[in-house]
């Protein structure tokens, strides 16, 4: 965990002051060893990040999103709640969550103890620390840093793909994704639908730890928002181009143009390729402008629900040929997929985070 460093007898060492092993040599010159920085580290499952310490390791435990970082080896073989540390080690156990209003709880990590708990940025962290017999102050002062450097985070993303105009197909990724439970949420399809990336952009701020596996894109479309038209860059509806039930409908740039083929357009083949990936089992799909909660046959009890969670009138509705909850509800027997239409215009804060509320409500 150091670089070997030649110093000569006339240079000074400048920033802070740190314990270095210094070696003396021949001529007066002397070998030293300066510590590598400290690291970065996000868990993307907890929505939270750190500076890990040199020489410790941390890793996200799959069961349920925690942090655990260790002042040894990534390969010891002791694991949390560590009984049996080696000695002058230590090992932390790391979660968050929202900030009870029922509890006072102190703004800020002032020492070091087994059992923390603190506030920060609308969260309560906390930390069960296990000190192995012998732990020097070094360590335990390595500790208190780890513990002090910790933030709330943004979420981490990746490239479903991109459209044919070279835009990016993001994803976001939120919760425990080892959970069985997999949903998926879309903010917008059709390029002049937009108003639901409110709804995903308050999902993707650091929020609450989740113990569903939550998918959030944002915008599916991003060459139809860029040009302010409901169809994607080749004027092609996606919510047109799926397999079930598709026909040929209007041409191109018309309102409906169902494309040339089902998944003609890279924006529905990028989410389809997700979507059997992961087999959601409840996905929801922003639209406007009619203000209500449409689904038809197995996903209605899902969507009537939500209806009720977001305070938005519900309807039973057919899908026409070749959307997406059609092609989901054929694809997949037992699932969820239906369409909440926003009214028209931007959605008011208040409205973005009700259906935020909605959305975890129904992740659990």
């Amino acid at each position: 965990g150091a670089e070997r460093v030649f110093v000569g007898p006339s240079i000074g060492l400048r920033g802070p002051r740190e314990i270095v092993q210094a070696l003396p040599f021949h001529d007066n010159h002397l070998h030293v060893r300066l510590p590598r920085a400290a690291r970065g580290f996000r868990n993307d499952a907890r929505g939270h990040g750190l500076r890990v310490p040199p020489g410790w390791f941390a890793r996200v435990r799959g069961e349920d999103g925690a942090t655990i970082a260790t002042s040894f080896g990534s390969s010891t073989p002791v694991e949390a709640p560590f009984r049996g540390l080696p000695r002058g080690e230590v090992g932390i156990v790391l979660r968050n969550r929202s900030q009870p209003r029922r509890k006072s709880l102190a703004p800020a990590l002032r020492g070091l103890s087994p059992q923390l708990e603190w506030t920060q940025g609308g969260h309560v962290f906390s930390a069960v620390v296990t000190l192995g017999p012998g732990a020097s102050r070094r360590r335990r002062h390595q500790t208190l840093t780890l513990l002090r450097s910790i933030r709330p985070t943004q979420r981490a993303h990746q490239v479903l793909g991109r459209t044919s105009r070279g835009r990016p197909i993001r994803a976001w990724r939120l919760g425990n994704p080892r959970s069985p439970r997999k949903l998926l949420v879309v903010g917008c399809i059709h390029g002049d639908e937009c108003a639901g990336t409110a709804v995903t952009a308050r999902l993707l701020g650091p929020s609450l730890p989740l113990a569903a596996d939550l998918w959030v894109i944002p915008n599916l479309n991003p060459d139809g928002r860029a040009l302010g038209r409901r169809q994607n860059g080749r004027g092609v509806d996606l919510n047109r181009n799926f397999p079930s039930e598709w026909k040929p409908i209007g041409r191109r740039w018309s309102p409906q143009y169902s494309g040339p083929r089902p998944l003609s357009e890279p924006e529905s083949r990028s989410v389809r390729t997700l979507i059997l990936r992961i087999r959601p089992e409840l996905t929801i799909w922003f639209h406007q402008p009619q203000g209500l909660v449409r689904a038809w046959g197995q996903s209605q009890p899902a969507a009537r629900r939500y209806a009720r969670l977001a305070g938005v009138p519900y309807r039973s509705l057919r899908w026409p040929n070749g959307t997406v909850p059609n092609w989901q509800n054929h694809r997949f027997p037992g699932t969820s997929s239906f369409v909440v239409e926003l009214p028209a215009g931007p959605l008011a804060p208040a409205d973005a985070e009700r259906h935020r509320r909605a959305i975890l409500r129904l992740a659990g």
